[in-house]
């Protein structure tokens, strides 16, 4: 996102705690002008950098789902609390800013239907379901009570660019797309049957900008991929175009895994192609491709230090 707003011209602040096991990275700025503020978003010392800003990016959060479950106040913490804090510091400093923060489809838990619109109740089967939920939320109540405008967009699971490749626990594409250019085969869990809408980055990049429209603030919108594929069409794909000759294995379910699997999810993004005119259209070939690509000039990605 960060890159895109600077090619696009606009002046840019970027908060980031940097967390330790997420994805801030420093090296992800390098040759952007940009402002740096590295603390928490809940930090009051973020107030300086939000005055004079008219769209807000909340794309903070922790999104480990096994994470959040073996320790759950720390995910409340991130995805809730600091939220509550960054809002009050919107609604001292700058109530006049367009604000819209990413959520996730996990709010919803397990499918009810083949696709699944923002009718579905929410039903997090996870404690980042929880919390992340309580962040859009307090985004809603925010716009409702104070007139900060904000849209919250439940995003599928996201691929691309940039995304820290080295940890088993920020979602299963990183971990595909690590196995594959490290000539490790995938692993997936049961027999890889589970259906995923699966999203690149630029498409994500897409959303945001459009839902600045004024016509969505309050709004909850899905934003999910062009079509859904199973985890095995997924791990082949990558495997194929990586060329590392290994072909995807199944594995037993670890437990942690299990307990908290949603089973098969396909998101449906009528209400935001309605509203806003956006629908993803980077499909999955050609989004695997340059991802890979990225990855291959720049394999620092893949080293943890």
């Amino acid at each position: 996102m960060t890159h895109a707003l600077v090619e696009a011209g606009a002046q840019v602040v970027v908060v980031d705690r940097m967390v330790d096991g997420h994805g801030g990275d420093r090296r992800n700025l390098v040759g952007l002008d940009v402002d740096l503020l590295e603390c928490d978003i809940g930090d009051p010392a973020v107030a300086d950098g939000l005055a004079d800003v008219d769209v807000i990016f909340n794309v903070a959060g922790q999104v480990s789902h096994t994470a959040s479950m073996r320790d759950p106040i720390r995910d409340l913490q991130l995805n809730a609390l600091s939220h509550a804090a960054f809002l009050e510091t919107v609604r001292r400093v700058n109530p006049g800013a367009r604000v819209v923060h990413t959520s996730t489809r996990q709010v919803y838990g397990r499918a009810k239907g083949e696709r699944v619109d923002e009718t579905q109740h929410a039903a997090p089967v996870d404690v980042n379901g929880v919390a992340k939920w309580a962040g859009e939320q307090l985004h809603l109540v925010y716009h409702q009570a104070y007139g900060i405008a904000s849209t919250c967009l439940r995003l599928t699971n996201v691929y691309g660019p940039r995304q820290r490749l080295t940890s088993d626990e920020l979602g299963f594409l990183p971990v595909f797309f690590r196995r594959a250019l490290t000539g490790d085969a995938i692993q997936l869990f049961g027999d890889g049957s589970q259906r995923r809408d699966v999203l690149h980055v630029d498409d994500v990049v897409s959303a945001l900008f459009a839902a600045t429209d004024p016509g969505v603030a309050g709004e909850v919108l899905n934003v999910g991929g062009p079509r859904d594929h199973t985890l095995v069409e997924i791990a082949r794909l990558i495997t194929s175009l990586a060329g590392s000759g290994n072909a995807p294995v199944v594995v037993p379910w670890p437990q942690e895994h299990r307990a908290i699997d949603i089973g098969s999810f396909h998101t449906d993004g009528s209400k935001i192609e309605a509203a806003l005119g956006w629908s993803a259209s980077i499909d999955l070939e050609q989004g695997v491709g340059s991802t890979l690509a990225f990855y291959r000039e720049r394999p620092w990605y893949l080293s943890s230090t």
